[in-house]
């Protein structure tokens, strides 16, 4: 029984010992070491060195060079309508008449009424010429002929006034018939044959814009003012600074003319200056009314490293983009110049020939390990005809 009891005893001695050995090699075993982060795959372009175009955009509304609202200078019935919706018109062109037969009854009665005082006239001058030698033989009194003289005098005056009133019966008569004011194209005819139109109605006939050329009315603020401000100063006498318009959606160019006209005071609200450029219009491209994105050329900036505007990326402390270096890709803070047809002119922070990130991948961090897989092409160079800048 006790030779058991002893074998026993040893068997557990034996097992506790085997489990502290085994216990002793298990924590003196090496840990394995972590897996490195597989690279990330990435595209990847190369800055370069360019020249970006100096320009300012903003957003212009289309105006006429003039613009004419036909009113009636006298009142009656519209008898008849002599131009269409739309029309092109020339100025001096009869677009309406007017019921004109009371004012030719005033006419006549003006032209009656003056015929007749200038015969009373006549008659008195002719009386007070006779009286004239007997007044001086004292054959007739002093009195009398003074009096033939002032009637005379007084019948001369009505027959003036009667042909004022012809020439206002004539001017009243001409207004019956409505012209063009000036040369343009028509809008909506507002008026029928048969309405009855009052003298200088708050409510034009039609309005008539003219088209060839016109004007696109924008503003500035006052820092980017001052940089167009600069560029005028240093253009040579009689040159015109160059202004795109284009489509506000697609960038699509438009048309192109020249800056016009630069307010000479900020609003008191708004605190930006009013611009005006004007654009030939031949093809009738613009219209009065709408809305296009505007690009005033400024000239050329000096040589300025560029990278595609997807490289730029935006964070708290400013903008940045990603420099691979040795398979790397590090976070590189930069200064922006501008950014013009999807090309960032950069002022600061990078150099030309850099690699840098095309696309961020959302995994990527400062520090991750990258594989490049693609090089995109180089950032094409910004020109002043090819689309939107900030």
């Amino acid at each position: 029984m006790s030779g058991r009891i002893k074998h026993s005893t040893l068997l557990a001695v034996v097992v506790l010992v085997a489990l502290a050995a085994i216990a002793w090699w298990w924590q003196r075993k090496p840990e394995d070491k972590p897996k490195a982060a597989p690279a990330i795959p990435v595209e990847v372009t190369v800055a370069r060195q360019q020249a970006v175009a100096q320009v300012v955009d903003s957003v212009g509304k289309v105006q006429p060079r003039d613009s004419a609202e036909v009113r009636p200078q006298t009142g009656g019935i519209i008898r008849r309508v002599l131009v269409h919706d739309g029309d092109q018109v020339r100025a001096g062109q009869v677009l309406f008449e007017l019921e004109s037969s009371p004012l030719v009854t005033s006419l006549a009665q003006a032209r009656a009424q003056y015929a007749r005082d200038q015969a009373l006239a006549s008659d008195a001058g002719a009386a007070a010429a006779r009286l004239k030698p007997l007044a001086d033989k004292e054959y007739v009194s002093a009195r009398d002929y003074e009096s033939a003289v002032s009637n005379y005098k007084s019948l001369q005056e009505a027959a003036a006034a009667s042909k004022t009133l012809i020439e206002q019966a004539r001017i009243a008569l001409d207004y019956a018939t409505v012209r063009a004011p000036i040369a343009g194209r028509a809008g909506a005819v507002l008026v029928k044959t048969g309405n009855l139109v009052a003298a200088n109605n708050s409510n034009p006939l039609l309005v008539i814009n003219v088209m060839h050329p016109v004007d696109l009315v924008f503003s500035l603020p006052q820092e980017t003012a001052r940089e167009l401000r600069d560029a005028l100063r240093q253009q040579p006498a009689g040159r015109r600074l160059a202004v795109e318009a284009r489509d506000s959606l697609t960038q699509k160019l438009r048309a192109s003319g020249h800056l016009l006209f630069v307010d000479n005071a900020f609003g008191d609200t708004s605190g930006a200056v009013t611009l005006k450029a004007r654009f030939d219009n031949g093809d009738d491209a613009l219209w009065p009314g709408e809305f296009y994105a505007l690009r005033i050329i400024l000239g050329d900036d000096e040589q300025s490293v560029t990278v595609p505007e997807r490289s730029l990326q935006q964070g708290q402390n400013g903008p940045y983009v990603f420099v691979v270096q040795n398979d790397v890709a590090r976070m590189r803070p930069v200064k922006v110049r501008r950014i013009l047809d999807g090309t960032v002119a950069i002022a600061a922070g990078l150099a030309a020939g850099e690699t840098v990130l095309a696309a961020l991948p959302s995994t990527l961090r400062d520090g991750s390990a990258v594989r490049i897989t693609a090089t995109s092409g180089a950032a094409a160079p910004a020109t002043a005809s090819n689309g939107g800048s900030r």
